[in-house]
C-alpha cells in the first residue's frame, strides 16, 4: 500500500512539473491570446503547417516559453503545443492616461479589435479625450464614453 501511495505521489509531482521540465526556452509567463477574431491554433510543432492540437479563444491565457522569433511553446488546459507570437501578449499594459484625438480631419474609428479591418464600435471626434493603454506599436486600447475598443496610436497625443 505504501509503495502504491508513493507511486501516486510521484506521478502527481511529475505531472505538475512536467511543463517546466520539458519546455526548452526561457519562461515568458502567462500570455493572453490577442490580435485574432475568435481563436488561435495551438499546433503540434512550431509550423503553420503542423497539425492542430486545440483552438484557444481570444482573451484566454496560456503558459508560454520562448521558442523562436516566430513561435512560443505553450501549455493550455493541460495541452502542449506552439502558438505564433503575433497572437500572444503580456496581460500587463502600460497606462498612457487621458489622450486627445488629433492628426485627423473630423474623427477616428474606435475598433472592436486592433486591426484597421475590425468592426467599428463608434467614431470619436477630433479633440475628444479617451483613456488609453498601450497595446502594441500600432494601436492603443481605449475607453470612450463607456465604450471599449482600439484606436491607431498615430491619432492620439
Amino acid at each position: 500500500m505504501k509503495k502504491l501511495s508513493l507511486i501516486l505521489v510521484l506521478m502527481l509531482v511529475l505531472t505538475t512539473i512536467a511543463p517546466v521540465a520539458f519546455a526548452k526556452g526561457s519562461y515568458l509567463g502567462y500570455l493572453t491570446v490577442v490580435n485574432c477574431n475568435e481563436w488561435v491554433t495551438l499546433r503540434e510543432r512550431p509550423s503553420t503547417k503542423a497539425d492542430t492540437v486545440a483552438r484557444i479563444p481570444l482573451g484566454e491565457q496560456v503558459e508560454a516559453y520562448y521558442y523562436n522569433s516566430e513561435f512560443s511553446e505553450c501549455y493550455y488546459l493541460g495541452l502542449h503545443g506552439y502558438v505564433l507570437n503575433a497572437y500572444l501578449s503580456s496581460s500587463y499594459q502600460e497606462y498612457l492616461g487621458y489622450m486627445t484625438v488629433s492628426h485627423c480631419k473630423e474623427w477616428v474609428t474606435l475598433r472592436s479589435y486592433p486591426s484597421t479591418s475590425a468592426d467599428t464600435v463608434t467614431r470619436i471626434p477630433l479633440g475628444a479625450t479617451v483613456e488609453a493603454y498601450w497595446y502594441n506599436n500600432e494601436f492603443a486600447e481605449c475607453y470612450y464614453c463607456g465604450l471599449h475598443g482600439y484606436v491607431l496610436l498615430a491619432y492620439l497625443e
